[in-house]
């Protein structure tokens, strides 16, 4: 169903007699070109009902006229005249859907010598062509719809359950036994080193002691024998001394750290009546 062909600018001397020939050419070379045009009845009641001239713009329009005419496409075209003197016919086609069938074609032609209408004839021929109008479906196209295909994993994927709940924090309470630990290890080590020390000091001073009083005579101390023994008197001695005092400090630190630490949970307590009075008895970790 053709909209009627619009007229933008024409050459002087261009009659409207010349316009209604034109229009009428403009039916006939479609029909030409392979498109099937409405009978006339058909086609003036749809303009008499469409009450519309935005057919340029609007493709809507286009629709609502191929539906009065019940037609499957709507046409527009109009034809132009440059200032340059080329005339120019633009076109396009929508179907009774909505859906371009043709997009927007232009065919420009310069006039010469020849009249403005038959330059105007020859250039709607080509834009039928360009439009393909002898090639559109007589019948709408059924659409297919592809349906998405399903593809099903390789491998089976088991869905991710839920993780169990983690463990409460273990919770650990200070009950001060590893300090009470340290500490009486290093009161029982320095225990030790102060004997070890005392028994050295003392074999020292014995040997010091037992040697008799000539050798003590610095004549005498200048044997060889007599160096020996003030000799390992002396080392005796002072090895003694050190391991005492390196023991006593040791184990002061150790009762320090002892004394300071948290005192042991009592786990039990008991009281047992006397004649004079009774006994209290505590039980517990130390």
């Amino acid at each position: 169903m053709p909209f009627p062909l619009e007229f933008k600018r024409t050459p002087s001397g261009f009659s409207k007699e010349d316009k209604e020939a034109l229009q009428r050419e403009y039916g006939r070379l479609l029909r030409l070109s392979g498109g099937q045009v409405p009978d006339f009845a058909r086609y003036d009641l749809a303009l008499k009902e469409l009450k519309r001239q935005d057919c340029e713009r609007e493709d809507e329009c286009l629709v609502q006229l191929a539906k009065k005419a019940e037609a499957l496409y709507g046409l527009y075209a109009n034809v132009d005249y440059t200032l340059e003197g080329a005339v120019v016919v633009t076109g396009r086609v929508v179907r009774d859907d909505g859906k371009v069938a043709s997009a927007t074609q232009s065919v420009k032609l310069a006039k010469g010598k020849d009249a403005f209408k038959d330059i105007a004839r020859n250039a709607l021929t080509q834009l039928f062509s360009a439009l393909k109008v002898g090639e559109l479906p007589a019948v709408r196209e059924v659409e297919k719809k592809v349906e998405p295909v399903k593809v099903e994993p390789l491998v089976k994927v088991e869905p991710i359950k839920d993780p169990p709940p983690p463990l409460p924090p273990l919770v650990l309470e200070d009950t001060g036994a590893g300090q009470r630990s340290t500490g009486k290890t290093l009161v029982f080590i320095g225990g030790g080193v102060a004997v070890v020390g005392a028994i050295l000091a003392g074999t020292g001073a014995g040997i010091g002691y037992g040697v008799p009083r000539s050798t003590l005579d610095p004549k005498l101390a200048a044997t060889e024998d007599g160096a020996k023994t003030l000799g390992t008197a002396q080392t005796l001695t002072t090895v003694g001394f050190i391991g005492l005092g390196v023991g006593a400090v040791t184990g002061a630190i150790g009762a320090v750290i002892w004394g300071t630490a948290k005192p042991p949970p009592v786990s039990q307590v008991s009281v047992v009546p006397t004649a004079g009075g009774a006994f209290v008895q505590f039980g517990g970790q130390f």
